[in-house]
């Protein structure tokens, strides 16, 4: 090969190396070219108001209202950079709250939620407060603070059905009561709270004052089924006598006027009559219920001077009363009840203290709807048994209006 061939070959190795940096560099600046337009199409891809960023915080509360829908991540970006320049802007912090809300982020929007409560305290920001306590899952502070919101804003007693449904889903009774009653003191024309309000006795087994709040709630919510299936269910436990309604005590069933023990046979009867003295009446039918003559005028005269005569022996001779006090002293005994004015009861027994075959009597006298009605206990043991009773069907007594 000739020396001139060689220098040919060489020179055109050269060129074609140069060719490809050249080729190399052009392919790399082209790269960075399209990295570059990658790159301001990411960045014009995110909110931005370009170099200069405004001043003012309304016009990121403007943006960030424009992107709500959609993209509210970066709309809540937007909100807090606005509440950099504008801190007591509580309606923007608000939305903050509402789209981490409507995110089912619970904990970050209870935070925005709580903070904005802080401050304000009006009557939305309660609302809002406790509705969001209960989807995060503590109802029983979303119930408590619905009852600081009444304490704060008295006029809004929506806030005290609000707590008394969700002390009632959770199971606190003892607060559902107390709320729910205090509500209807105030919004006596509200038949969902007397609905709740029967529910909540009917499960503690208060039904008579469960079967007045189910028929105040049915006067109200006219042609509700569910109300009027829950009267039923309460009037299917009651008896009537002489046009008086009985819930009877546990173990007790309905006979001719009145209610047996299953157990014992202790009886109750019931009755009425037209007018008279109460006391006077209690009394009477006391008497009528016990053995013929034993408590008759003359008899309790006597046992009068017996237990003063005992009484007197007792306090001179000490050793000597112990005897006495074993000898059993019939005991008669008149009384108010104090939980219905003009009641009166009388309590009649073979014993004032414990003794086999003893007998004893406990007559109640109540006025109510123009008449008198009497209830009256009879059974072999002691007098404060029968009172036991008689109480326990008074209260359980749908009475008159």
């Amino acid at each position: 090969m000739s020396k001139t061939k060689l220098l040919s070959g060489q020179v055109m190795c050269r060129f074609l190396f140069v060719m490809m940096m050249v080729l190399c560099l052009i392919s790399s600046s082209d790269a960075q070219d399209t990295g570059k337009e990658k790159a301001e199409m990411k960045k014009e891809a995110t909110p931005s108001f370009g170099v200069a960023e405004p001043k003012e915080a309304e016009e990121f509360f403007k943006e960030a209202k424009r992107l709500e829908p959609s993209d509210p991540l970066a709309a809540i970006r937007l909100y807090r950079e606005g509440m950099i320049l504008k801190p007591d802007a509580w309606q923007e912090r608000k939305q903050i709250a509402v789209l981490y809300e409507k995110q089912q982020q619970w904990g970050l929007a209870l935070a925005e939620y709580e903070a904005v409560n802080k401050v304000t305290g009006s009557v939305e920001s309660f609302a809002d407060l406790s509705r969001i306590f209960d989807k995060a899952g503590y109802p029983r502070a979303a119930a408590v603070t619905a009852r600081e919101g009444f304490a704060k804003h008295t006029s809004q007693q929506h806030f005290l059905l609000i707590s008394g449904e969700i002390f009632l889903k959770i199971g606190a009774e003892t607060e559902a009561l107390a709320v729910l009653q205090e509500y209807v003191k105030l919004k006596p024309e509200d038949g969902k709270a007397f609905f709740l309000l029967g529910s909540l006795h009917e499960k503690a087994g208060r039904f008579t004052d469960a079967l007045y709040a189910y028929i105040r709630a049915r006067e109200l919510l006219n042609n509700d089924i569910n109300v009027s299936d829950a009267v039923k269910r309460i009037q299917a436990r009651t008896v009537t006598v002489d046009g008086l309604t009985l819930i009877p005590p546990q173990g007790w069933l309905p006979d001719k006027n009145g209610l047996t023990n299953i157990k014992n046979g202790e009886r109750i009867k019931v009755g009425a009559i037209a007018s008279g003295d109460p006391a006077a009446i209690a009394l009477k039918v006391a008497r009528e219920a016990m053995p013929e003559g034993l408590f008759a005028d003359e008899a309790m005269k006597s046992y009068e001077q017996m237990k003063k005569k005992r009484e007197e022996m007792i306090k001179a001779d000490p050793e000597s009363g112990k005897q006495i006090e074993s000898v059993p002293v019939p005991l008669f005994n008149t009384r108010d009840v104090s939980s219905l004015t003009g009641a009166k009861m009388a309590l009649l027994s073979t014993g004032e203290t414990p003794y086999p075959g003893m007998e004893s009597a406990v007559a109640m006298a109540i006025p109510s709807g123009g008449k008198i009605y009497t209830m009256v206990w009879k059974g072999a043991a002691p007098v404060e048994d029968g009172l036991k009773v008689i109480n326990d069907l008074f209260e359980q007594t749908v009475w008159s209006k």
